[in-house]
């Protein structure tokens, strides 16, 4: 008897590894298109300068490479969920190796909006690929610490790939961007050989055929069910409920685009000088909460990560605008990434418990898609404000915008109400 328990103990902490090879080399995908992304991010708009163009031309390249990423993510979770992750990974890892390849020898602006154009497909699909994959061999008691951790790859290309990048650019000459260009299109090679080597689909795609929905940690039902079970109405290819969670995402999202936009100028106008350490802090903050709420969301319920750090943005938001010094900022900087770091995963594993398995992948798509419109939309829109005021109101209307969410969240996501509907309807 004593002999079975030690089994069964064995056998259930093998079911609920973290990490695992194929995690490891998903993670090692994601980080190469995090740092391309945070290097051309902080390249760019310099190297279009040295071509002669304008601050407007460099601005289009980023909006062009939102737009289609933000294109590219419901139909990249629609044919990765029919066709599988690790092909359309290799596929979308290789378009970006290509473009980016390509940017050094783009001598006109039209050039590189056509290569900035394909790269976002390419990341689109890269990214969402990633997503639903990392979602696939997570063990679900640590969806969300699994994927705060996971989480990290970004974080971290935010925290040092702009610094990288203008250490390699300090010359200012054409084969200085042509290096870093070479250097970008060498990590997304890295992430295509990555991908290549994940066989999780290869091993276990019986398994993932027979997976079951689970909301709320339902017990392992049969294959015969579970492929005689309907799959839930869609509108857009993506599960209404899926929908539900990543609009409120997108809300909040609209705070954290202008504050991630407008912290430099504001530091300006104030008389502070650049604020780079605020974003290093802010980073650190970030890391640090993926790490630890993660299992805090996977053990006690996401609403006591997501609701208490709703709460601590709407406060440090407030705040910004009564700084009196650089310092003031950067401290405000930390608790504003701790919040921001605890609510992330818990969002991504909410939209990834309550989806059906076999579309994993739209759901990727429609939690990535959610940031990138939170982006598109809420800078432009904080601009606009500053514009007509000044920057001090930017912050108490990020604020605002988390408030809006945290009331949505509340109201029509939140996993107690989740759990009462779903025990409500049987």
């Amino acid at each position: 008897m004593k002999e079975k328990r030690v089994m069964a103990r064995d056998e259930s902490s093998k079911k609920d590894r973290l990490i695992s090879k194929d995690y490891v080399l998903i993670m090692l995908t994601s980080s190469g298109q995090a740092f391309m992304n945070y290097f051309l991010l902080a390249a760019l708009p310099l190297y279009v300068s040295k071509l002669g163009g304008t601050m407007l031309q460099a601005g289009l390249l980023l909006t062009v490479y939102a737009s289609v990423a933000i294109v590219a993510r419901p139909i990249s979770g629609i044919l990765t969920d029919r066709f599988g992750r690790v092909k359309l990974m290799i596929i979308g890892a290789l378009i970006c190796c290509t473009t980016c390849s390509l940017l050094g020898v783009a001598g006109i602006i039209p050039i590189l909006m056509l290569l900035r154009l394909v790269n976002g497909a390419g990341y689109g699909l890269l990214s969402t690929c990633c997503g639903a994959a990392v979602a696939d061999i997570l063990p679900r008691s640590r969806l969300a610490e699994g994927m705060g951790i996971y989480g990290t790859a970004s974080t971290l290309g935010q925290a040092i790939a702009p610094g990288i990048a203008l250490l390699v650019i300090a010359g200012d000459t054409i084969s200085d961007y042509r290096k870093l260009f070479a250097l970008t299109a060498g990590l997304c090679l890295m992430s295509a050989v990555a991908s290549s080597c994940i066989t999780y689909e290869r091993k276990r795609k019986k398994q993932l055929a027979s997976t079951v929905a689970d909301p709320i940690e339902r017990v392992e039902e049969s294959p015969e069910e579970v492929d005689n079970e309907p799959l839930p109405k869609t509108f857009l290819g993506f599960e209404y409920v899926v929908l539900k969670t990543a609009a409120v995402l997108m809300v909040m999202h609209f705070s954290i685009a202008g504050v991630m936009t407008y912290v430099t100028p504001f530091a300006r106008w104030k008389g502070f000088g650049d604020p780079g350490l605020y974003f290093t802090v802010c980073a650190i903050g970030i890391i640090f909460s993926r790490l630890v709420f993660g299992k805090v969301a996977d053990r006690r319920g996401a609403d006591v990560t997501i609701i208490p750090g709703m709460i601590i943005m709407v406060i440090g938001l407030i705040a910004i605008p009564f700084v009196k010094s650089l310092t003031a900022l950067i401290a405000i900087a930390l608790p504003l990434g701790l919040a921001q770091g605890a609510v992330m995963p818990s969002f991504s594993s909410l939209i990834f418990r309550r989806c059906s398995p076999k579309r994993r992948g739209t759901a990727s798509g429609a939690y990535s898609a959610a940031i990138d419109s939170g982006f598109a939309i809420g800078a432009p829109l904080l601009g606009a404000l500053a514009d007509v005021t000044d920057y001090s109101y930017i912050f108490p209307a990020a604020a605002g915008f988390v408030v809006l969410s945290l009331i949505l969240y509340v109201f029509f996501v939140s996993e107690r109400r989740f759990k009462k509907k779903v025990i409500a309807s049987g």
